[in-house]
């Protein structure tokens, strides 16, 4: 007979106590993924959220996430969901935009005034309009999309008060169609390159500036290499909670509504922690040293928009049914 020492056996029962609630292993075993880091607020509340998935469940459902791009890039990732490979992340509309067009929509420039036309946007008849087009193209969402936060402009020419004040200038701008084409209707030079090269590029003066929320601004420490930023709202940009389909075809009903519950309420608790977020980053960033002014009055860039057929030319992208919800709230565009 094998014996073992006392301290064999203590050192085993002390082992015991520490086992998890759910010993077992899960029935279910997802996969999501982000590249935002762990701290981020979405980081947080997928966490929360996935573990109330586990205890939910009884131990039966886990969720995995993994944050800071573990498993690839956003766009890689992207692919991987819609074939299953992985089965939920996070990511903006802007990029959603690539396979589901519609969802440009949503950061369409100086559409929302206020958080109050956002919310009846990401959470109304429009969004509706979004989300087949996103089943469309082979993904299902949850029903609260994340808040990321109005875009502002940092550079290091001057201040900006009028759409005169960004002529010419050079702007990075992520490889999105609308954000792209907005800033070449406008009059700057959009110039499309990795986020991780940003910083050098400012520093050394290949860009002027660029265009993103005040708490990415603070998180990548941009305002070391800029000088100045200018609260313009200009468009708003959102993140969607995308689930491969057939996974969650293969979940029992009441799976279903536990996924979508909790993932919905780590959407609004995340809204309210990023708003916060990137009310705090522009106190932050003038306390270091850069000059910030408010954009009151965007017409001017708004009547250029027009003057150039830029709405008009993205109401036939869009079609009838998706610029009529945008109008009922941004009022009339063309």
């Amino acid at each position: 007979m094998l014996k073992m020492s006392r301290r064999r056996i203590g050192a085993l029962a002390g082992a015991s106590i520490l086992l998890p609630r759910f010993a077992h292993a899960a029935e279910i075993n997802w996969k999501f993924t982000s590249s935002q880091p762990a701290v981020h607020p979405s980081s947080v509340r997928y966490m929360e959220a996935a573990e109330r998935v586990k205890q939910k469940s009884g131990g039966k459902f886990e969720i995995t996430v993994f944050h800071s791009g573990q498993l690839g890039t956003d766009i890689d990732t992207y692919t991987q969901v819609r074939i299953g490979g992985v089965h939920m992340m996070v990511l903006s509309n802007v990029i959603t935009a690539t396979a589901a067009p519609l969802t440009s929509a949503l950061s369409m420039p100086f559409a929302f005034k206020n958080y109050e036309e956002v919310w009846r946007a990401a959470d109304g008849p429009l969004q509706q309009l979004l989300r087949k087009d996103l089943e469309k193209a082979g993904y299902l969402t949850t029903n609260k999309i994340l808040d990321s936060g109005f875009h502002h402009i940092t550079n290091n020419k001057g201040p900006i008060h009028t759409v005169d004040d960004v002529q010419g200038l050079k702007l990075r701008a992520p490889p999105s169609p609308i954000q792209v084409s907005t800033w070449k209707a406008i009059g700057a030079a959009p110039a499309s390159m990795n986020f991780s090269e940003l910083y050098t590029a400012l520093q050394t003066g290949v860009v002027d500036g660029q265009e993103s929320p005040a708490s990415l601004t603070k998180t990548t420490r941009l305002y070391e290499v800029q000088k100045y930023m200018s609260v313009t709202s200009h468009l708003w940009d959102g993140w969607y909670t995308l689930i491969n389909p057939k996974a969650f075809g293969r979940l029992s009903k009441d799976m279903q509504d536990l996924v979508m519950a909790e993932f919905d309420q780590a959407g609004v608790d995340a809204r309210k922690d990023l708003l916060a977020l990137n009310t705090d980053a522009l106190t932050f960033m003038q306390e270091k040293g850069m000059i910030v002014n408010t954009v009151a009055d965007t017409s001017s860039f708004r009547k250029k928009l027009k003057d150039v057929g830029f709405y008009k030319e993205w109401k036939e992208k869009l079609g009838p049914d998706v610029w009529k919800a945008l109008e009922d709230i941004s009022g009339p565009l063309t």
